[in-house]
């Protein structure tokens, strides 16, 4: 699954090079069941997330709709309390078509964690 996103974000930003995608996952507060997940792109993690904001400035509003965490939203991937989450806003901010939402919903459904 983590082949799809990759070749998904790499489409999404043609102008920086993307060799691989991982999902990373942690709890905030170490007592707490807070997780937060985002994207890591390889090997400028950067220079990717600066160019994807400028490339769909509504990624903020659509993150805030999936629960991003509001202060992280200036960060390079928004937080987001659910892998649903972060994949729905990925899903909706690049207007993915039908079959490739599909799957990524499927990525979810595995209880993917890292």
């Amino acid at each position: 699954m983590l082949d799809l996103l990759t070749s998904v974000l790499a489409r999404a930003v043609p102008e920086v090079r993307v060799e691989s995608v991982e999902v990373k996952w942690w709890s905030d507060e170490p007592d707490t069941s807070d997780e937060v997940y985002v994207v890591f792109v390889e090997p400028d993690h950067k220079r990717y997330w600066e160019r994807f904001h400028v490339r769909y400035p509504h990624y903020k509003y659509i993150a805030l709709r999936y629960g991003a965490k509001k202060h992280t939203l200036e960060c390079l991937c928004p937080e987001f309390p659910t892998l649903k989450g972060l994949l729905g806003w990925l899903i909706d901010t690049l207007n993915l078509p039908q079959g490739e939402r599909n799957l990524l919903h499927l990525f979810t459904e595995t209880g993917y964690k890292c």
